[in-house]
């Protein structure tokens, strides 16, 4: 895994994190909401803050970049030999990072079209839920999750973003907030926080449970 975080690695708002890509506030925003820019968030009581780690975003920068063409000259096996542990370790993040987010955007997809079926393949054959919607708990089979996705319909509006996604060894934690749900179920607006584990499986990531909470509108 990277080395440790420090505050000289962090970067701690949207003005710094654009100013470390070059890019405007407004694209940095939009890179995070649909491109998965490994952006986190600290709770507060009126507003959120923001911050990002300088080695999620250099790594989330080196998946944007295109592979060499086939007349590349490629590497020698003493270049190879060369790189550092720390580039080492941040290139296998990056390998894990983008398989989870590839499993987490099959539930988003799922969602937006109103479609069990559709996210079914990012769930664990035994998957469970648990959480709370309107004060009610509920818990059990991922079944139910389909259910709901079903009998609500389409979503086209939900607007999902990476609070956090944390990867240790074959296990992850993804914490995902949605806003804008629609819906015959969710009515117009709504927003949830979810939690997520995951598993590795045979190579490939899949979610065990889904922790959630429907916030009051």
């Amino acid at each position: 895994m990277p080395q440790a975080n420090t505050p000289q690695k962090t970067l701690e708002s949207w003005k710094q994190i654009a100013a470390y890509l070059d890019r405007s506030e407004r694209t940095v925003r939009r890179w995070e909401s649909s491109e998965g820019l490994p952006v986190h968030r600290r709770e507060h009581e009126r507003q959120d803050t923001v911050f990002a780690y300088r080695h999620e975003i250099e790594a989330w920068s080196r998946s944007r970049t295109k592979f060499p063409g086939p007349d590349a000259v490629p590497i020698s096996i003493d270049e190879a030999e060369n790189i550092s542990p720390a580039k080492a370790a941040a290139n296998a993040y990056l390998v894990e990072h983008d398989a989870i987010t590839r499993t987490m955007h099959r539930y988003i997809a799922g969602a937006r079209a109103g479609d069990g079926d559709l996210m079914r393949p990012a769930f664990h054959p035994t998957a469970t839920i648990s959480g709370y919607c309107q004060g009610v708990e509920y818990c059990g089979s991922v079944e139910h999750v389909f259910q709901w996705i079903n009998q609500n319909g389409p979503a086209p509006n939900i607007s999902p973003r990476f609070a956090r996604i944390e990867i240790i060894e074959s296990i992850a934690v993804v914490h995902l907030e949605v806003q804008r749900w629609s819906g015959k179920l969710a009515g117009a607006n709504a927003r949830a926080s979810d939690v997520f584990t995951l598993l590795n499986c045979n190579g490939e990531w899949k979610i065990t449970h889904k922790l959630f909470h429907w916030h009051d509108q």
